[in-house]
């Protein structure tokens, strides 16, 4: 029901934007709702999604009911969903901060659901850390702002005088940390992991578009205009696509695959938002409306398709009670649905035509083609043909992830009994599973509509060349149309003939075992080999026997692959963190008149900062 009063409020933003006053205010200042066709696209996201999670909770949180509580599990994700809708719809800096706040609480609540797992402290600390960041920049960039403008009302800010490039250098920081782009996704495969499915999806396929759309709604309505700070989004959203797709194919959970995935499309999503920014500072229109075509395409495609793919883990979760790589296989058997939606979800995020995904990456890479034809500068030519080259890599490595969580986990023979044994899920999870996939399928081979519908946020008003966007249409429809009459007839032809019954041979050793089956390690370790380098993988090899060289009785192979950001950046920050947080416990020291004379300090601190700032 949430879910549906979201998706109207959504399509009556799309249709007529509109601005109330509530009869309550924070503080001094007033509660404004705005709705709009901006925040009606990521509304409609918002209530497709949560309707799709809440027809999948219903029986999923049987499987984990001993393990949570769930009067706080229900009341932390209403809050947490509402708390989406009201930073999605607020007008104004400090609502916004408030839902922000909420959200940010609530799901940290909902990531330490299982608070009994000490993997799940871990997370939830993790992630609270990265939110309490992120906020802190923003209200850094927010108060900069308010010192700026006068107000702290969204419609009056703007960004395109050098002074307020500090504030938005702070705010998109912030908003990155929230969106989970590398080098700030520290938290993204620690959270996503050990959230119950439902929240997995709701986290990956929509509050990281929270922070997107945000940026969006600040910075492209704003008119942020900092050259230097397009460079550093566009390099660094380009690597953490790299990035994500390359330790996404070495995971062996399937929730922390997916995961490392985000990264990879958060990348790409901030990529497109940077060329828009980019081409529109320098003035070229169109290729900003094919980057804005390419990054709503991206938001709303990746929020079904990533939503899909969790919940499909979450359907194996609770039918083989593991997401172990390792420990899965032959899924395909007994759960042919959970296998169909889940192909089709990896389908979807490889950019497989006549999907969505193939729609907007087709629209990104247009926009770099045009880019590195068009613009003035060589350096600038060159570096948008550069990452067209990169983008065809993360492509290739996209494949070859989800070919291997696909073929490891669904199919072949079942590693273990429980893999083995696994049923299909009940049919409101198979329904929620079903709609996400026919949404994909839909909103790819409809792409010509979906741009048409978008128009008139992709384009100015005053505008009255041709849209470059509505030029590139795909004409998915014959396409899609075609693929399903050939797979049709190819299938014709092979069930036509008489199947043949026969004995693989076996060199003598009788039937196959699973063991012998290409497990997630040995799939990933030609292409880990190669980025060796970046990944710091090692592989340790202990044969043992009397004579290991020709008759070895024991092979143990054990890989390992090392994080430099956790190892060599995050692990020693969070080292003097501790440090500084014990000498900073030294000030507690019990005394009522030393926490009045602190609170003095602070006072006067903040008066005579608040006098500088005026």
């Amino acid at each position: 029901m949430l879910g549906c009063c979201f998706t109207a409020l959504g399509v009556l933003g799309w249709m007529d934007a509109s601005s109330w006053h509530l009869p309550f205010t924070i503080g001094p200042y007033a509660v404004e709702i705005v709705t709009d066709r901006l925040s009606g696209v990521f509304l409609i996201l918002l209530g497709t999604v949560t309707s799709c999670c809440a027809l999948f909770s219903t029986d999923y949180l049987r499987h984990i009911k001993d393990k949570i509580n769930l009067q706080l599990y229900w009341f932390a994700l209403f809050l947490f969903v509402g708390a989406m809708a009201v930073v999605l719809s607020a007008g104004n800096a400090v609502f916004f901060l408030v839902a922000w706040e909420v959200m940010s609480l609530s799901s940290a609540a909902l990531v330490i659901a299982e608070y009994r797992q000490h993997k799940a402290q871990r997370a939830g600390m993790i992630y609270l850390v990265a939110t309490r960041i992120a906020t802190a920049l923003l209200c850094a960039g927010f108060l900069i702002m308010f010192s700026h403008s006068g107000s702290w009302s969204f419609s009056a800010w703007q960004f395109n005088e050098p002074s307020t490039w500090a504030a938005a250098a702070f705010i998109l920081t912030g908003l990155c940390i929230k969106a989970g782009m590398w080098p700030f996704h520290i938290w993204l495969p620690h959270a996503h992991p050990e959230a119950p499915t439902p929240v997995s999806a709701l986290m990956s396929g929509v509050m990281v578009k929270v922070a997107i759309y945000a940026a969006v709604r600040l910075f492209l309505n704003g008119n942020l205009n900092c050259q230097p700070l397009f460079y550093v989004l566009f390099v660094m959203a380009t690597i953490s696509a790299f990035w994500g797709v390359l330790f996404a194919i070495n995971q062996r959970e399937l929730k922390r695959l997916l995961a490392y995935s985000t990264v990879e499309n958060v990348g790409l999503i901030l990529l497109s938002l940077s060329l828009c920014l980019w081409a529109k500072n320098t003035n070229y229109p169109a290729i900003s409306e094919l980057a804005l075509t390419a990054l709503l395409l991206h938001c709303v495609g990746h929020g079904l398709f990533k939503s899909l793919l969790f919940l499909c883990a979450g359907s194996v979760d609770y039918s083989a009670n593991t997401l172990e790589l390792p420990r899965l296989g032959g899924l395909a058997k007994n759960m042919p649905v959970t296998t169909a939606t889940f192909i089709l979800g990896s389908a979807a995020i490889c950019a497989l035509p006549p999907l969505n995904g193939f729609v907007s990456k087709w629209y990104l890479y247009q926009a770099l083609f045009a880019s590195s034809m068009t613009m003035h500068s060589l350096v600038d030519r060159g570096l948008c043909l550069a990452v067209v080259g990169v983008l065809g890599c993360v492509g290739a490595l996209a494949v070859a992830c989800f070919a291997k969580a696909t073929g490891v986990a669904f199919l072949g023979k079942g590693r273990t009994r429980p893999a083995s044994d696994a049923k299909e899920v009940p049919i409101l999870m198979v329904a929620a599973q079903l709609i996400l996939g026919t949404a994909c399928v839909g909103m790819g081979v409809a792409s010509p509509a979906v741009v048409s519908i978008l128009h008139p946020l992709l384009a100015p008003a005053e505008s009255t060349a041709p849209s470059l966007a509505l030029l590139q249409i795909v004409p998915l429809l014959p396409i899609g149309i075609g693929i399903s009459v050939l797979t049709v007839l190819i299938m014709l032809v092979v069930l036509a003939k008489a199947p043949r019954q026969y004995k693989t041979w076996d060199c003598g050793f009788g039937s196959i075992s699973p063991r012998a089956q290409v497990a997630a390690d040995s799939f990933a370790q030609p292409i880990t080999r190669i980025f060796t380098p970046v990944l710091r993988y090692n592989l340790v090899i202990d044969i043992s026997g009397k004579d290991k060289r020709h008759f070895p009785e024991k092979i143990h192979v054990e890989p390992s692959m090392v994080s430099l950001l956790e190892t060599k950046i995050y692990g020693p920050a969070g080292h003097w963190l501790d440090l500084l947080s014990i000498w900073l416990a030294r000030l507690q020291a019990g005394s009522i008149h030393l926490y009045l004379m602190y609170m003095c300090i602070s006072m006067v601190v903040l008066i005579l900062l608040g006098t500088q700032l005026w």
